[in-house]
């Protein structure tokens, strides 16, 4: 999730910087609406990734989480850069096996930062979902304390009776 955020923080703050530049150097841009709903999808892009990388460094230590952040960011930024600005588009052979070199680098450098770190055991290995506002959790019932299991009435009688005590037929 958070590198998807982080393609759209990139799309976006690449829009923005260019109407900002282009408003300095010819015509304003700020007058046209696109220019803030780029900037308000920036800053909540932004606003949300740090907000995931956050609850990731909750359940993951800082050490495994930053580096995965990296490499995935730096991969979706390029792969947007292609896509919607077409970066590499004229590009000599050279600029852009250097510019690939030159990302293969940091993430050989990030991978051996990282390498020798000791595996870490999660007390929890998942994400509670249980407080998505809307969302219905029927998988967290529990049985009722006072004895009963599932499949029967607080009177004791088994749910598939009915209520003359015979079985119904299914």
């Amino acid at each position: 999730m958070v590198v998807e955020l982080a393609s759209l923080t990139v799309i976006s703050v690449k829009a923005v910087s260019g109407m900002i530049t282009f408003s300095v150097t010819d015509k304003t841009q700020l007058t046209y609406p696109i220019f803030y709903i780029m900037f308000i999808i920036m800053i909540a892009s932004c606003v949300f990734q740090v907000k995931l990388l956050n609850q990731a460094t909750k359940l993951y230590n800082t050490a495994a989480v930053v580096p995965v952040n990296h490499v995935f960011f730096t991969t979706s930024a390029i792969i947007a850069g292609i896509i919607f600005y077409q970066e590499f588009l004229g590009a000599a052979f050279l600029t852009v096996f250097i510019y690939l070199f030159g990302c293969f680098l940091s993430f050989l450098g990030v991978f051996l930062v990282t390498r020798n770190r000791e595996k870490e055991h999660l007390p929890q290995s998942y994400i509670d979902f249980g407080n998505v506002p809307g969302k219905q959790m029927l998988d967290k019932i529990q049985p009722d304390s006072n004895g009963l299991s599932y499949g029967t009435l607080p009177d004791g009688s088994d749910s598939a009776k009915n209520p003359s005590g015979e079985k119904k037929e299914v």
